[in-house]
């Protein structure tokens, strides 16, 4: 007992001094970022600031590593993996340009969005700032939210007994097998249909066309499930052999249909997680082995990539010129993804050019919670609504293609370039709440847990490129219901078998 009041003081130390050096850091960089607000000059040469400030990206994510790893004793978790695709998909270019790196069609060399001028060194570096003490406020948050690492002293009884857990786990496994015979092969033949259209007539036909897919059905709602179910027989059967073979390979055949699709974003999330997954539950990944996998998985990101960059044609059209191209440098796994999911950052540079309150509808958070279960709900209250991306794109931008968003760009829409540093404390705060996880997290007995962990991080990551008018739908579907399901079961299961041995 000694020894584990130490250890927990010892813990409550760390997390006091990280918050303190955090806090301190935030209202100097705070302060910093309001006074460059003010003196920036549109006229003026920035590069050598844009220069440092993306060195500061750099630092950025290594204290953010550093911290997090201290407070949980993960270097690899799921917090760690959201702030990854957070730093990529709005800081992404910016640290390319850290080590030199550019291309012909990065930010500050061609239009924005088509009609909008280029991005000058002075939007360039005010988007940098933004951005930077964004995630700063948000890394805040989440080391508020942070909880002391518990550590059960020997001879302390379990707070869950072995033959609940146990039935929590069937209950998960059956569930997930239950929904998936209904959810994986409407997923696969949606993925299959998607890959036909993409194959004639290119990705942008998914979205920009007469074959775009519209379907409001309750299947739509339902393949959100998809991941989660996945997961849930992984977690469920405990990592079972059989199992963990069908997983993949349904997983596999997913991901080549969107590949092929020229899909470049929704299966990379998934691939992110199953590592983490399997680490976490499986077998943990050590550096020599993790240096192999990174070499086979660059290799098949590098041909990934190059897929991709083919989407927009038609693979009936692909010519020997076009492939040449794709397998390029500028295409390559160590640049293109950087500058691909970096462009995330020019919404957030609109804004700030020319003007962020335009928004003329309520706070599009409110509207995502109103929203969460169905729009009915507004329409019923009679609040004015639009969907962000088509808002931005059609009414803001004026194009005819889809513009993007991100989770900066949403608080800047929401609250102006002073407030929205400050609102990503609270973000942070709840964020990481939902996902946090420590050292001493054991799946088989908190198998719930890790579970809403995985399948909330899985609904809410895409939110670092896109805004929470969709995230908070897809979480209720995909994470809410999901678990209210397995719960159900639960509960009918201990029924069933109590009544059984009475």
């Amino acid at each position: 007992m000694m020894q584990y009041q130490k250890v927990l003081k010892t813990n409550l130390k760390t997390n006091i001094g990280i918050g303190l050096i955090t806090l301190f850091l935030s209202i100097l960089g705070y302060i910093l970022y309001v006074f460059m607000l003010f003196l920036i000059s549109a006229n003026k040469d920035y590069n050598s600031l844009v220069f440092l400030f993306s060195w500061l990206g750099v630092f950025l994510a290594a204290y953010i590593v550093i911290t997090w790893y201290k407070i949980t004793g993960y270097i690899f978790s799921p917090y760690i993996i959201f702030m990854l695709f957070f730093l990529l998909f709005n800081y992404g270019q910016s640290l390319m340009w850290a080590f030199g790196v550019h291309i012909p069609t990065e930010i500050g060399q061609t239009p924005l969005f088509v009609g909008f001028d280029v991005a000058s060194d002075a939007d360039i570096i005010k988007a940098q700032a933004l951005t930077l003490i964004s995630i700063l406020m948000f890394h805040l948050g989440a080391v508020i939210s942070s909880k002391k690492i518990k550590i059960r002293p020997r001879g302390r009884k379990p707070s869950v007994d072995e033959n609940n857990k146990s039935a929590i786990l069937k209950s998960i496994y059956y569930s997930s097998l239950l929904l998936g015979l209904i959810i994986i092969p409407n997923t696969l033949f949606q993925a299959y249909s998607d890959f036909q259209t993409a194959m004639v007539h290119g990705y942008k036909s998914l979205y920009y066309s007469e074959f775009a897919n519209t379907d409001a059905t309750i299947f739509a709602l339902l393949r959100r499930m998809f991941f989660p179910c996945l997961v849930g027989l992984l977690i469920g059967s405990r990592y079972n052999k059989k199992v963990k073979i069908s997983v993949y390979i349904i997983f596999s055949i997913y991901l080549m249909l969107n590949l092929l699709s020229g899909d470049r974003g929704s299966w990379l999330y998934k691939i992110f997680i199953l590592i983490w997954l399997s680490h976490a539950c499986y077998k943990p990944i050590k550096f020599r082995g993790g240096f192999k996998y990174s070499l086979f998985a660059t290799l098949v990101l590098y041909i990934t990539y190059a897929i991709v960059s083919l989407r927009d044609i038609g693979l009936s059209n692909i010519t020997i010129s076009n492939l040449t191209e794709s397998l390029s440098f500028e295409n390559s796994v160590f640049i293109k993804p950087f500058f691909e999911m970096g462009v995330s950052m020019s919404p957030t540079i609109i804004l700030q050019k020319y003007g962020w309150d335009v928004w003329p509808y309520a706070n599009t958070y409110v509207l995502a919670v109103l929203g969460m279960v169905t729009n009915k709900v507004i329409y019923a209250l009679d609040i004015p609504f639009s969907i962000i991306s088509s808002w931005f794109s059609q009414d803001y931008l004026g194009i005819s293609y889809g513009a993007g968003f991100s989770i900066i760009a949403e608080a800047l829409l929401n609250f102006g370039p002073l407030i929205a540093p400050l609102f990503m404390i609270l973000l942070g705060y709840v964020i990481s709440s939902l996902i946090f996880v420590d050292k001493n997290l054991n799946y088989k007995k908190r198998p719930l847990r890790l579970l809403f962990v995985v399948t909330t991080l899985h609904a809410i990551t895409p939110v670092t490129r896109n805004y929470f008018q969709l995230l908070l739908k897809d979480w209720f579907y995909g994470v809410v219901l999901f678990l209210i399901f397995i719960i159900l079961f639960k509960k009918i299961f201990l029924n069933q078998k109590h009544t059984s041995m009475s």
